[in-house]
């Protein structure tokens, strides 16, 4: 993640990419524009989940500085205990079950960093946790899910195959699925990245999110946008897999190729 304060010469380059525009959410209810997460919903998961991640350091880049013209920072997630920051919505998600529901565990279908996140989480809290885990999951991430208790299931060439067995199998059926990017608790507890960004860098002009599901841009901008309308919000995804842009285009989640 990219933190960039002061002047930044996008209007000499074109990425191709939208910004995620300036809404005051604070002046509007979350009924109002029905979304599923509010900034109330990102300041209590901050709260919530205080003791079980890391607040990661935000560090000024001096050689990106220097070839950027522009002051960057840099927010270290890969601190966090199994290296990214889906750890921040796995523990809220996590946190927010039913007794009922921990008792009977929780289910996702991910290639890797959401299962290490749930896997992790879930050991702490003494909760069940199965992933269901692409044939071409990278096999360090399969072995450490294994390491951290979690029960794998490998089925399927590719994500969605592996989701769409998570979610039908009937060996997995009253366990709770939890989807590792539009999740109201995921997207919360990504959020909460956002107020750290502006408790350590408060000047900060613009924030560059890299972009997959988009749950991590949806929370952090939910969170910069209600405390400062007035930063840039950015999003960031491979020009051969920009699926994000197509999905804006199309108005609609979609499949690319």
């Amino acid at each position: 993640m990219l933190l960039k304060v002061g002047s930044f010469p996008f209007k000499k380059r074109s990425f191709g990419l939208p910004s995620i525009q300036a809404f005051k959410f604070s002046d509007i209810a979350k009924d109002e524009l029905n979304l599923p997460v509010s900034f109330e919903d990102i300041s209590t998961a901050m709260y919530r989940i205080r003791n079980g991640i890391i607040r990661t350091p935000t560090i000024r880049s001096h050689f990106l500085s220097e070839l950027c013209k522009a002051d960057i920072h840099l927010k270290l997630e890969f601190t966090q205990f199994t290296g990214s920051f889906k750890e921040r919505g796995a523990r809220n998600a996590l946190m927010k079950l039913s007794q009922k529901e921990k008792e009977k565990g929780v289910i996702a279908a991910s290639a890797g960093n959401h299962a290490l996140a749930l896997a992790w989480h879930g050991k702490q809290m003494n909760i069940p946790v199965t992933v269901a885990m692409p044939m071409i999951a990278p096999l360090t991430k399969v072995n450490k899910c294994r390491i951290f208790g979690a029960n794998i299931v490998q089925f399927g060439q590719h994500i969605i195959e592996a989701k769409d067995h998570a979610t039908s199998a009937p060996e997995f059926k009253g366990m709770k699925y939890i989807n590792g990017y539009d999740h109201p608790d995921i997207i919360a507890g990504a959020g909460t990245m956002g107020m750290e960004i502006l408790e350590q860098v408060p000047d900060v002009d613009v924030i560059i999110i890299p972009v997959g599901g988009a749950g991590l841009i949806a929370g952090v901008s939910m969170a910069v946008k209600t405390l400062r309308s007035d930063v840039k919000v950015l999003g960031v995804e491979p020009e051969f897999c920009a699926s994000y842009t197509a999905a804006l285009q199309a108005g609609k989640a979609v499949n690319i190729t």
